[in-house]
């Protein structure tokens, strides 16, 4: 069963969609919520798979409350709006799907299918031992051993390893999980570092630290990842 959130102000709106999941089998309607505070409640208690985020939402918006919860949490996400100019920043953030209203019942079971793949792809991809970088025309196997840290940069990822550095295309979201969580950690929505990199650390204001590692590079952490840092690191919260 899918878990899902619909995350809309607008009642009727809401409602609709409700309506509309509710002739779905596989899909289990967890709340509907009608604003950020409400969401967040829901995301933390529930932890869905799934979650269909409207974008203009009162004090807030959709992308503040995937900010929040980033590096706890990371449901797949379909963003349900009237408006197509946040389509670019809704993929920069690994949508699953952008739907426009009004939408249909086809236009929604096309998103759900989305969903379904993408799910089905973070529950059968296998870790990975070396990692593709294609170099003038020819691809090499990168030893996930020698990856220092990756950061994202407009759609790319810049991949760090010694001396060199890579850049290829793809999305953090997508590359964490095929590495896993027991050497590399996310420590920012931009960054994912391997762990044993990791020399020093210091404490900075509103709970954001700067990580240096092995290379001599230091990287800062973003304020929703400074737990799950402290944790790998074994440090106390």
């Amino acid at each position: 069963m899918i878990k899902t959130l619909v995350v809309d102000d607008e009642p009727p709106a809401r409602r609709r969609l409700q309506r509309m999941l509710a002739g779905h089998e596989d899909v289990h309607l967890l709340a509907g919520c009608g604003s950020p505070a409400t969401a967040l409640t829901a995301l933390h208690q529930h932890r869905p798979d799934l979650v269909f985020l409207d974008i203009q939402l009162p004090e807030g918006d959709g992308f503040g409350i995937l900010d929040a919860i980033w590096g706890e949490h990371d449901p797949a996400v379909v963003f349900v709006t009237a408006f197509s100019r946040h389509a670019v920043r809704a993929f920069e953030v690994d949508a699953v799907d952008y739907l426009l209203k009004p939408y249909g019942r086809d236009r929604l079971d096309l998103a759900l299918d989305r969903v379904r793949d993408r799910l089905a792809r973070r529950t059968a991809a296998p870790a990975l031992n070396r990692l593709p970088v294609e170099m003038g025309g020819r691809i090499r196997l990168l030893d996930l051993d020698s990856i220092d840290y990756v950061r994202a940069e407009d759609g790319y990822l810049r991949i760090s390893a010694g001396t060199r550095s890579h850049l290829v295309r793809g999305t953090l979201a997508k590359l964490q999980e095929r590495l896993g969580s027991a050497e590399f950690l996310r420590i920012h929505r931009s960054a994912i570092v391997r762990i044993d990199r990791i020399q020093e650390l210091e404490i900075l204001a509103h709970g954001e630290m700067r990580l240096t590692l092995s290379s001599g590079n230091s990287l800062i952490s973003g304020r929703a990842y400074r737990d799950q840092v402290r944790a790998a690191l074994g440090l106390p919260n």
